[in-house]
Order: structure tokens, then sequence, then C-alpha cells
């Protein structure tokens, strides 16, 4: 079942017959790099799967400033609201493969299962975690800690050729506004950590650990 791949938090304990449903009733959309899967404030008609590539969550604000929400990976879910428009953008940073439901088709099947339901509400959960995370992160850390953190993040994902390696396919200035920092801030913040010996910068877009356990630690939102 094709769902099974990049669903097991969605799908966890849904009787099979409900899981088939969702994948009939379901269409893949492949987005180019740096298109908008959906815009601010547009109508909230779908919910989606991001199967393949990587996705950035993004809310500008009336004067145009921009705060990055969240970078996703595949298996996340993104789309759900409790309005009839969405309260963000989602943009493509790398050619990205998603699976859209129907807002309607999926409010549906969620109340009929008790199962998905409860999955809805547990990632639900899992995202106003993360914006507490991200909150005290950018409340409480300098701005090498605030790198880490990100760094801790992706690192978290799996989703390197290996366990010290992190591939940033976002800009700095996409960093920087995640971080609620100024893009030379997150240049200056990366030397710092290269200069001490925490990380080796491979490339503009990758970075490897070399002290992952002091990453960890700095990037840490758990307790200092």
């Amino acid at each position: 079942m094709a769902l099974a791949k990049y669903y097991n938090r969605l799908i966890a304990g849904v009787d099979s017959e409900t899981v088939r449903k969702l994948e009939q009733a379901s269409v893949l959309r492949t987005l180019e790099p740096h298109s908008y899967l959906f815009d601010q404030y547009s109508e909230a008609r779908g919910v989606y799967v991001l199967e393949k590539g990587v996705i950035m969550i993004e809310r500008s604000s009336a004067a145009g400033r921009r705060q990055i929400l969240g970078f996703s990976y595949p298996g996340d879910f993104v789309g759900l609201t409790h309005n009839d428009f969405f309260e963000y953008s989602v943009q493509s940073l790398t050619q990205a493969t998603v699976r859209e439901f129907s807002m309607r088709e999926f409010m549906r099947f969620s109340d009929a299962s008790p199962a998905l339901k409860s999955n809805v509400n547990r990632i639900g959960g899992g995202v106003f975690s993360h914006a507490i995370d991200q909150v005290f992160a950018l409340g409480q850390k300098k701005a090498h800690e605030r790198v880490c953190y990100l760094l801790q993040e992706i690192r978290n994902r799996d989703v390197g050729p290996d366990e010290h390696t992190v591939e940033l396919p976002m800009t700095r200035q996409d960093i920087a506004d995640y971080l609620g920092l100024t893009m030379e801030t997150v240049s200056r913040a990366i030397r710092r950590l290269r200069n001490d010996g925490i990380i080796e910068i491979e490339s503009s877009q990758t970075i490897k650990l070399v002290e992952p356990e002091v990453v960890s630690r700095l990037g840490s939102v758990t307790g200092d």
C-alpha cells in the first residue's frame, strides 16, 4: 500500500479499508524548486503529506516582513488549519512531491475513524510543541546556539548522507528568517562554530558536525 511508506504517523492503527479509501481519494503533485504549494490567506481546500524533497513554511506581515515557521521533510503533514484559509504559505526548496487530500474528504474520513482523528490531533500537537521550541530558541539562545538548534533539528530527521553531515537546502536568508537573525549574523555564527572546531563547512549547503555532542548541547531546548 503506497501510503504506508510515508504515513506511519497518520495511518497508525487505522483500518486497511479506510487507508485504501484515503489513498484513492488523494492525488500526487510535483513542485519545482522555489514554487508555492499554496499561499497565505488562500482558501484551505487541501491537506498534504510530503513524499519527496524539502519544503518551507513561511508567514509574512502586511509590511512584507517574513518569518520562517519551519522546514518539512518526507513524511511531514501540512495544511491543517482551524480556519477557511491558510495562515501561512508553503514553498518548495527542492523539487518536491506531495500527496494532496481534499480538506472536505479528509475531515470526513477523520470524523469516521477514531484512530485517524487521534493521529491528526497528535500531529497537530507536535506542530504546537515545535512552535514552543522555536520560540524558546529565539528568545533564550545566542546566535551560534540558534544555528546549532537548526543543525540538530535537521540531523534528527536522518536525511543526510551520514549521521554527522547536515545538508542545508535553504539559503542563509531562509535560516536567518527562521532563527530571528540577520543573514550577516548567521554567517558570523557559522564561522564561530567552524573556528571553534565544532563544525566543518564542506560547501555552502553541507556542514560536517565535528563535535556533534556540543552541537546537541548548544542547540538543546530542554535544558542548558
